[in-house]
Formats: structure tokens, C-alpha cells, sequence
């Protein structure tokens, strides 16, 4: 089975993830600062609030993204997809995120 960036669908290993996870974070910072900068400097009106807006919604997208591989990650480490409603729990999600990060997979 061919595994895509953007599907729910399969496993990933330990290291895949961490680095997918590395990407969607820097992804949306990156954009946020470029796109802060360049609204910034715009020479024909003020458009300053669009650098954040655009920021958000890169955030958005890539938090979507970065869910379906936490679901890869967490049918490699054999446990439920209703793990990822723990994601909305300050504090308990950052355990979750290094569990799904550093736990061994099943298989």
C-alpha cells in the first residue's frame, strides 16, 4: 500500500513520524513569518492583518494533516483512534505527542 502525506489510511514508524511532525511545524512558521514580513512591507495599503490570517489557516491545514499522521502512528503502536480526542486536552496532549513519538511499534 502506498503511503501518502495526506491520508489516515496505514501505518508509520517512529522516525517518519518525527520528522513528518518536524515538517508541519515548520511549515506554518515559516509562512507565518514570511507572510507577516511581506504584508508588512506592502507599498500599496495597509494589509498588515493578512501575514497572521494567512499564518492561521496554514496552521489550520497543517494541524489536520499532522492528526491523520498521529492516526498512522497510533495503529503502528496498536492503540485506538479515539486517542486523538486527547489532543484537545491541554498538558495531557504534549504526553501524547511524545508517547505517539517514542513508543515502540506493535508490529
Amino acid at each position: 500500500m502506498k503511503d501518502t502525506f495526506i491520508s489516515s489510511e496505514g501505518c508509520i514508524g517512529r522516525f517518519a513520524y518525527i520528522v513528518r511532525l518536524a515538517l508541519l511545524v515548520a511549515l506554518p512558521t515559516i509562512t507565518t513569518i514570511k507572510a507577516v514580513s511581506y504584508f508588512d512591507h506592502w507599498h500599496h495599503g495597509s494589509y498588515s492583518p493578512l501575514g497572521p490570517f494567512i499564518g492561521i489557516i496554514v496552521v489550520l491545514i497543517c494541524l489536520l494533516v499532522g492528526l491523520m499522521q498521529m492516526l498512522k502512528r497510533l495503529r503502528d503502536i496498536g492503540k485506538p483512534a479515539y486517542w486523538t480526542l486527547l489532543m484537545l486536552i491541554p498538558g495531557i496532549n504534549v504526553l501524547v505527542l511524545l508517547y505517539t513519538a517514542f513508543a515502540p511499534s506493535k508490529s
